[in-house]
């Protein structure tokens, strides 16, 4: 039965409507723009409050990408809620304190101001100190140390060995590989097979239009090529080749025409994409947006021969 009402729960959130999870969405801004005029403990609490009984609905990447943004603002804003608190309390009075010392310790039961100039003649080898001793002691009770014994145990003085350090010699020297040496023409292959699955890409894109990010760069059949779409698609976005933006709480890429130089006079400035993924989050994304074959080709696997990397055609 149990199994059957978290099934239940699982496939209510996951038939959530697009209109529900903008609503989720809205909310989650709303409490996010809300943040800086908090000015009490007990109303963040009571957004916190608030917030996790909305992510009980959370069942993709967007709005949970939402909590994480509510969680770190808000708890900045506890952090500094806590620093301007003060503990209450009155103000340490440090004549009274004396006064009650001396009360203790059999002297005057009050310093009095006209006595002020007399304070240097107090005798103070006539004041029971034994009483602020036997007052403190119950405070620094511990169990008694551990003393040395009268003497010292026998011993015996071990006499050390001389080490004789030898040089490791390697009995398979013959086997033993030089280290792999890397030509400038191996290294202008990689770019040059860099460069061409960005010029393929950029061409599908083109050809896609406007598209959902996760939707266009994520190949169900491989986590290796769907980080490698990311790193591919990075290149056009920093050369100003695709344009990555918000709408309706989704992120949608599109081909563009790269800035010229009266673009860059009037301010505008490049930006790298970076996206972090692992492979718990390729397996969501693939199941929330129920992708079913890569809109980026997959390419052919990669082969080593003579210790160096070369694709196949």
């Amino acid at each position: 039965m149990d199994d059957d009402n978290g099934n239940d729960k699982l496939n209510k959130f996951y038939s959530l409507s697009e209109n529900e999870n903008r609503k989720i969405r809205m909310k989650y801004r709303n409490h996010i723009e809300g943040l800086p005029d908090v000015n009490s403990p007990d109303k963040l609490i009571e957004i916190i409050e608030s917030v996790d009984e909305l992510y009980q609905k959370v069942n993709r990447t967007q709005e949970a990408t939402l909590d994480s943004q509510f969680l770190l603002e808000s708890a900045e804003i506890g952090a500094k809620q806590a620093e301007s608190m003060k503990l209450a309390g009155e103000n340490f009075d440090t004549e009274d304190w004396i006064n009650k010392l001396l009360t203790i310790m059999g002297g005057r039961h009050d310093i009095k101001q006209e006595d002020e100039d007399n304070e240097e003649n107090v005798n103070l080898r006539s004041l029971k100190w034994e009483n602020i001793g036997i007052r403190a002691e119950p405070f620094f009770d511990r169990v008694p140390k551990i003393d040395n014994m009268i003497g010292p145990l026998s011993t015996e003085q071990k006499e050390k060995r001389s080490i004789v350090r030898h040089t490791r010699e390697n009995k398979n020297s013959v086997n033993l590989k030089k280290p792999q040496e890397i030509r400038k023409e191996d290294i202008k292959e990689q770019e040059n097979e860099t460069t061409k699955n960005v010029f393929q890409i950029g061409e599908i894109l083109e050809q896609k239009g406007q598209v959902n990010l996760f939707e266009f760069i994520v190949n169900p059949d491989s986590f290796s090529q769907t980080v490698e779409n990311i790193f591919y698609l990075s290149f056009l976005i920093r050369d100003g080749k695709a344009l990555l933006d918000e709408k309706d709480g989704e992120l949608i890429i599109e081909r563009t025409d790269p800035p010229d130089e009266e673009d860059y006079l009037h301010g505008i400035k490049k930006k790298q994409f970076v996206l972090e993924i692992d492979e718990n989050t390729w397996k969501e994304i693939i199941e929330v947006y129920d992708i079913k074959e890569p809109m980026i080709p997959t390419r052919p696997k990669v082969q080593m021969n003579n210790s160096k990397w070369y694709g196949l055609q």
